[in-house]
This record gives structure tokens, C-alpha cells and sequence, in this order.
């Protein structure tokens, strides 16, 4: 699970920490940059997952985003500007710095560091006249000698020291010392990097631009791992787990065709084979009816890669002890209020799987259905956070709220998205007045609609 992210001069922050919890939701005003925290996620895990044969630290363009070049996604666009960020996983910490280098327009690490329980493993910083690397704060010459002094390999923003990364346990150096530092460092950069890319291999990402659905589809015999960033996938994974038997079935098709039911949108969904070669996705109503996804309702192809996605990622059973990540923006477009909030019913179902969501929204149902699970104890207090981004003369801050055990928000909200409700509610009840007497019990009622 990833503890934290922080940012420096990336996009629409200059520095800023984001601690995370299991189910992190991100709310605020449009382009006030809660979805610049969603890319940095996404562009870390198509990094860390794509770099194997690229020179480059950072995979700009990738499956999980499309960020265009350095100067799009540095802070006020300087490319002068360095970049970093900095990762918390288990017990360790990445923290990292590119630079742009204008005369071969290249990007590069120019800093690196590793943190296991707090205390520094590795580090490298580029210098004008050297390349300064330290192993437990030992300058690296000092043990190797001054071969060792030439800029590492990076494999993405991963070091490879070959001084370090062939070092075979028990292998004889001048002292017991630089032996003991050199395997420590050693197992340190072998550890952490298998951990943090088993965090980001199972992944997956949805974009609020998504797929319209089709008429017909194709038996491909593909057998995707992920719905992809604009859900290309969804109805795939969903034809393929339908047709499986035995251990291997998650069972998506019933679980979505549950979801469906229980908000009264239909009785369920059908995946049903047309030719050898063709296969159409039906929506079942309550009379028992048929009809092509194409005729209903656009939410219906609109939610569905959010709930397969979902369920294939936290209910496989290939997913074994991995602990996967879901970034979702939007989950709510095309829904009705009761779905909306149902999605966080769906997400809280999810999050007792283990795993980590990070949800971008504009639905305060959504987020009211998650406060109200937290206060019936069906998930624990320190696994929501809340982060209520928010632009200021294009600066941008951040609060972080929590909901207590009784499923209220603290702090209280700053502004522009909850007060907005409560602003219609006033007027209504307002109009109310105007219009006949109410009692002033009556009138709370219209502060708070559900």
C-alpha cells in the first residue's frame, strides 16, 4: 500500500504531501488540481511497470496517461525547473528529482534516495564535478574505490550500481564494515524495488472519458489483465469471467447484475453469444425483456467498467496476497442520485478485500454513503480520508478531513461543495416560508436532503 505521495513542481503543485488511507476521495472545483494527484499516481505506476527497456526516468506517455512532453507537466512550465517526488511504501521511502537537459532533450534523475525504517540506504546527487553517491551516508569511493564514482544506470528512476547490485552476500572487502554496509545497501535497492513494483503491477486506472458501448463485440480469445484507461476492456473481462467455471470465475456478471438490481435499474446484465465469432451485452428489465446496452440509458456502459474493474481487481483469484490499487475519476457521470451514492457502498464492499482506491468525484451522494458506512462501523475511521483540493489565484491548497465515528466530517468543510447543497436547502426552505407557515423543526429538515 502506498502511505504517501508527495509532489514538487509537478503540474498544478509546487510542494505538497498527500498521506493516504485505503479509500482516498478527492473533491473539489473543476481544474482546481485533484486530478494532477490521480496522474501523479497514474504516471508512477506506468513508469514503474513500462521503464523495463526504456533510457527514460519518468514514462511520460504510457496506458495510464498521456502527459505530452516535460515542459507540459513541470510547474509553470519552466523547463529549467527540477521535478520530484517522493513514495512511502511499508517501511520504505523513494525520494527522487529529474531535470530536463535542454542541449540533448533528455530527462534525467539528478538525485535519488532510499529511506528503510527512516534511516538513508542509498543516495546519489549529480553534481557539475562528480557524481556523489553514499551508502549509509559512506561516500561509495571509500569502499570501492574511485571506479565507483560514475553515474549510476537507471532503470526508470531505479539505480543500478553494479558495485552494489552484483554484490553476492558473504563477497570479501577491506574491512567487516564496508562488507556489512555494502549487503545491507544491497538487499535495501533489491527489496524495495520487487515491493514497490508488486504494489503498482496490480493496477488499474479509469479516466472519466470512457468508451461508448457497441452494438456487437468480438470473441477475441484476448485475455486482458485490466479495463484500461478509458474502460476499453471492461466488456471483455466481462465476457471472459462469464464463461469460466469453477475457482477461477470472480462472478462479475451476478455482481454487476446485484448492483443493478438493487438500484432498480434492471434485473440484470447478459453477456450473450450471438456467433461463434459475436456477442452482444443485454440489459434485462424487470418484465424480463431484452435490450442491446445500446438502447438503454447511457449510464448503464457508463458504470460498467467502474464495477468491473473493481471487482477484477479486488476479487480475483489470481490477485493472491497482492494488495491492488484502483484510481477512478468520475464513477458518478450518467447516474441518478440513488446510484451515485450506491458506488460508495460499492467502494466500502471493496475496500474489505484490503487494497487501496483513490476516487475522484463531483457526488456528495457518493461521499454521504461512505460517511454513513463509517458511522454503522462497516469500515473503520482510519481507512477514509478525504482531500478537499481547492485553487487560489492559481495556488493550490489542500485539507485534509476525516469522518468520525458518528460519520461527520473534520474538519468542516472549506467551501464549494457541500455548502452548495446547503445553499439550495436554505433557498427552498426560504420559499417554503414565503409560502406557508412551517414550524422551525420543520425547516431543518431542508438542511441537510438525502
Amino acid at each position: 500500500m502506498l502511505r504517501f505521495l508527495r509532489v514538487r513542481n509537478f503540474r498544478a503543485y509546487r510542494d505538497h504531501k498527500f498521506d493516504f488511507k485505503r479509500i482516498n476521495i478527492f473533491i473539489g472545483a473543476n481544474n482546481s488540481g485533484k486530478s494532477t494527484v490521480l496522474s501523479a499516481i497514474n504516471l508512477l505506476a506506468q513508469t514503474h511497470t513500462e521503464s523495463r527497456g526504456r533510457a527514460s526516468p519518468l514514462v511520460l506517455n504510457g496506458p495510464y496517461e498521456q502527459l505530452g512532453t516535460y515542459q507540459d507537466v513541470v510547474h509553470g512550465n519552466n523547463v529549467r525547473t527540477s521535478l520530484g517526488f517522493d513514495i512511502g511504501f511499508e517501511k520504505y521511502e523513494v525520494s527522487f528529482d529529474i531535470k530536463y537537459r535542454t542541449q540533448r532533450r533528455e530527462i534525467e534523475v539528478s538525485r535519488f534516495s532510499l529511506f528503510e525504517n527512516g534511516d538513508e540506504l542509498y543516495s546519489f546527487q549529480s553534481r557539475s564535478s562528480k557524481n556523489d553517491i553514499k551508502l549509509q551516508r559512506v561516500n561509495i569511493e571509500e569502499i570501492f574505490g574511485q571506479k565507483a564514482l560514475r553515474r549510476p544506470e537507471f532503470i526508470g528512476f531505479w539505480p543500478y550500481q553494479p558495485e552494489i547490485n552484483r554484490f553476492a552476500p558473504g563477497e570479501r572487502l577491506a574491512d567487516e564494515k564496508s562488507r556489512k554496509i555494502v549487503e545491507r545497501v544491497s538487499r535495501g535497492l533489491r527489496n524495495s524495488e520487487i515491493l514497490l513494483r508488486n504494489i503498482l503491477r496490480q493496477f488499474d486506472t479509469l479516466s472519466p472519458f470512457r468508451d461508448q458501448p457497441q452494438r456487437t463485440y468480438l470473441h477475441t480469445g484476448e485475455t486482458p489483465r485490466e479495463i484500461g484507461r478509458t474502460g476499453s476492456s471492461a466488456i471483455t473481462l466481462l465476457a471472459n469471467d462469464s464463461s469460466r467455471r469453477g475457482a477461477m470465475r470472480i462472478g462479475i456478471e451476478d455482481q454487476v447484475s446485484e448492483w443493478l438490481r438493487v438500484n432498480g435499474i434492471a434485473k440484470e446484465i447478459r453477456v450473450k453469444s450471438l456467433t461463434p465469432r459475436h456477442f452482444e451485452i443485454c440489459i434485462v428489465d424487470f418484465k424480463g425483456k431484452e435490450h442491446n446496452i445500446c438502447d438503454v440509458g447511457f449510464g448503464c456502459s457508463q458504470v460498467l467498467p467502474v464495477l468491473v474493474g473493481g471487482l477484477n481487481l479486488f476479487l480475483s483469484p489470481e490477485r493472491s496476497r497482492r494488495q491492488p490499487i484502483f484510481v477512478v475519476q468520475e464513477p458518478e457521470i450518467h447516474l441518478h442520485p440513488n446510484a451515485q451514492a450506491s458506488l460508495g457502498s460499492f467502494f466500502v464492499g471493496l475496500s474489505q478485500s484490503g487494497g487501496q482506491q483513490f476516487i475522484e468525484t463531483h457526488s456528495d451522494n457518493l461521499v454521504l454513503r461512505i460517511a454513513r458506512h463509517v458511522a454503522h462501523g462497516e469500515v473503520d475511521i482510519d481507512d477514509v480520508k478525504i482531500f478537499f483540493v481547492k485553487d487560489e489565484n492559481g495556488d493550490k491548497y489542500v485539507t485534509d478531513i476525516k469522518i468520525n465515528s458518528k460519520g461527520i466530517f473534520e474538519p468542516e468543510w472549506p467551501g464549494g461543495f457541500f455548502p452548495q447543497r446547503q445553499f439550495e436547502s436554505l433557498q427552498l426552505a426560504r420559499a417554503r416560508i414565503s409560502g406557508e407557515k412551517t414550524s422551525s423543526d420543520e425547516q431543518l429538515r431542508f438542511k441537510y436532503l438525502d
